[in-house]
């Protein structure tokens, strides 16, 4: 007997969530059917990941490359067990080779691909393995996989771009933080005893530099741990569900790189739905699977809701439009699309747009950082000037 975890609606409308062991997928289903559960979503149960296997993660291009040689070998006729076999032993990432022996195992036991990738959810989700099951369906498994490599590798620049955006600004705010420590841990210490050595008496901003300074070298190992205890504090915190919800709200309301991060969330949403869309899966299969894997909580919750609306028989350019958090363009653009049956097609454009327009307000935002830079940089020059050249200018006067 296999164990298999499900998700289903009850009588009442309800999802409910559990296990259920049968000798197959179908059987799983069966039984489910007849204690009157409707099934949503069905997976093996998840193989445990191990320890040393938490901090190996697989990167998306290796993933890429997987699935874009398990589609040239389907293509060409190969077993899918030989084909899987192949890419296990050729793939770079241990982690993914180990996981894809395990895929093979489960397919030579009769399982469905999809059922047996639907074991290792932190490496394939479920827009993977939506997308997968969609290929057996139709019997176009190759081309399945071609557009989710085609995806992959679109998303993995994607992602690049963004990133590359964000590390320079990064980089600029450590730089400034490390700059103002070696501050106050060397040279303020050195020129102490010339501004207390005097009888004038010393502005605000000084004393408060000095005290500053005085209690990092007194206290250096206390501070570090303080600094420490913090960060590890607020890396805990924002594992929580609290912390969580905190986080998707400040990331996407935070002047400019919070726009940048609605328009990274919209481009990912239709792009991933373009894919869901052109490899047929039905609208409400579609959206539940989006939601799984959307990374902002407010964003995900909003699309149950949608989910919700539309299992009502309500279109779904009706509920998208009334959201908040979706623009008012992506409903217009997929009611469009409703009534011209082409809503692939209205979701790759729509998807391009956001991803050009989060190009271009990358390349705004690195030309806008210099800038605030020279300024951050100039008042912490001209604070730190006053601090010290005050006391020694009013010495002077005094002799």
């Amino acid at each position: 007997m296999t164990k298999f975890i499900y998700q289903a609606k009850n009588e009442a409308g309800q999802i409910v969530s559990g296990t259920v062991e049968a000798e197959n997928e179908k059987a799983a289903t069966q039984a489910l059917w007849e204690n009157k559960l409707r099934v949503v979503s069905l997976r093996l149960k998840p193989t445990a990941p191990g320890l040393m296997n938490l901090f190996n993660k697989v990167k998306v291009a290796d993933k890429s490359v997987f699935t874009r040689q398990l589609s040239t070998m389907i293509s060409a006729g190969i077993h899918l067990p030989t084909a899987l076999s192949v890419c296990a032993s050729q793939a770079k990432s241990k982690r993914l080779s180990q996981v894809l022996r395990t895929v093979v195992q489960d397919v030579e036991e009769g399982h469905s691909l999809s059922l047996a990738l639907s074991r290792h959810p932190d490496i394939f989700d479920n827009v993977f393995v939506a997308v997968v099951k969609a290929g057996e369906v139709t019997g176009k498994l190759d081309q399945a996989l071609l557009s989710l490599a085609d995806r992959l590798e679109k998303d993995t620049s994607f992602r690049g771009k963004v990133r590359s955006a964000l590390i320079y600004p990064a980089f600029i705010f450590i730089v400034l933080i490390g700059v103002g420590i070696l501050m106050m841990v060397k040279v303020i210490p050195q020129i102490k005893d010339i501004l207390t050595g005097s009888k004038v008496e010393l502005p605000l901003v000084t004393r408060f530099l000095l005290a500053a300074s005085d209690f990092m070298v007194a206290n250096w190992v206390w501070v570090l741990i303080g600094v420490l205890g913090l960060g590890i504090g607020f890396g805990v915190f924002l594992r929580t569900k609290t912390g969580v919800k905190w986080w998707n709200i400040i990331s996407i309301k935070v002047p400019v790189l919070g726009e940048v991060n609605k328009n990274v969330i919209m481009a990912r949403f239709t792009q991933t739905f373009h894919l869901l869309a052109k490899t047929g899966i039905p609208i409400l299969d579609a959206l539940n699977a989006l939601a799984d894997v959307m990374d902002n909580e407010i964003y995900r919750q909003s699309l149950y809701r949608i989910a919700s609306d539309v299992e009502k028989g309500i279109p779904l350019s009706v509920p998208l439009s009334k959201d908040k958090n979706f623009p008012s363009i992506i409903g217009q653009m997929i009611g469009v699309g409703e009534q011209s049956g082409a809503l692939a097609d209205v979701l790759e454009k729509v998807g391009t747009f956001y991803e050009n327009a989060v190009d271009e307000q990358t390349k705004t935002l690195s030309a806008l950082i210099e800038p605030i830079v020279i300024v951050i940089l100039g008042v912490g020059v001209a604070v730190l000037v006053f601090a010290v050249l005050m006391p020694i200018y009013q010495l002077a006067q005094v002799q």
